[in-house]
């Protein structure tokens, strides 16, 4: 069995590099979307020319590292800012998530589960569980959601790609949400640093209009084309 943490990266490689080493010591595999040659310490690294977004590149890696690892039933994202949970090995979630999702599902991987540990918000209320941010997802999801294209809708390039992903796995009925499972976010927000220069576009005007009329057109459409085939 191999879990394999699939996320694009942009920081520097002293910056990822102890966030990939703390997912490899959990016992994941990791691939990456970067868009320059400088070699990360990981299994799969694919450079482009053009940055895709998030949820393009999640639905790249995705397909390739389930065609090429048969033995392979669960894949994470998140952001090389996130960090594994610490006390549970990637191969002991990945059994309890076929249990669990087994049992909805009569021994399918259809589904989504996301550690909310990481109680950052405002008030009672974590960020994380209204979003999965840095999800579990299942072999049968990625092949089979959103019209067979990938685990993500493809419209999303950065905002509002995670709000979207919950709620349709809300509406199927396949979404785990784990307090006892931990996957810290160490957001720039949280360190009180600067925004990176890399996340301007993601975080601008433009891109918060574009990315949330894409998740009201979802919304008033009741998700039709994220249905899985």
């Amino acid at each position: 069995m191999s879990v394999w943490f699939c996320i694009p990266s942009a920081r520097t490689v002293e910056q990822s590099a102890p966030v990939f080493k703390a997912w490899r010591k959990m016992g994941y595999k990791i691939a990456i979307v970067t868009d320059d040659e400088t070699p990360r310490d990981v299994d799969l690294q694919v450079v482009c020319d053009s940055y895709p977004g998030y949820a393009n590149s999640v639905n790249y890696l995705a397909k390739r590292v389930l065609a090429e690892n048969p033995d392979c039933d669960w894949i994470v994202c998140g952001g090389d800012d996130t960090y594994p949970d610490a006390n549970v090995m990637a191969d002991e979630i990945a059994d309890q998530c076929n249990q669990h999702f087994g049992r909805l599902s009569g021994g399918s991987t259809f589904g989504v589960m996301q550690p909310t540990g990481h109680r950052w918000g405002n008030g009672s209320r974590a960020y994380i569980d209204r979003i999965c941010g840095s999800p579990w997802l299942g072999r049968e999801w990625c092949l089979r959601a959103h019209q067979g294209n990938g685990p993500m809708h493809h419209g999303f390039f950065h905002m509002h790609v995670d709000e979207a992903l919950q709620e349709l796995a809300v509406k199927l009925g396949v979404l785990w949400q784990r307090p006892d499972l931990t996957h810290f976010h160490e957001h720039w927000m949280l360190k009180g640093q600067p925004m990176p220069k890399f996340l301007e576009r993601a975080n601008s005007r433009e891109h918060w209009n574009e990315s949330s009329g894409l998740l009201q057109r979802l919304r008033d459409s009741e998700f039709r084309e994220c249905m899985p085939i």
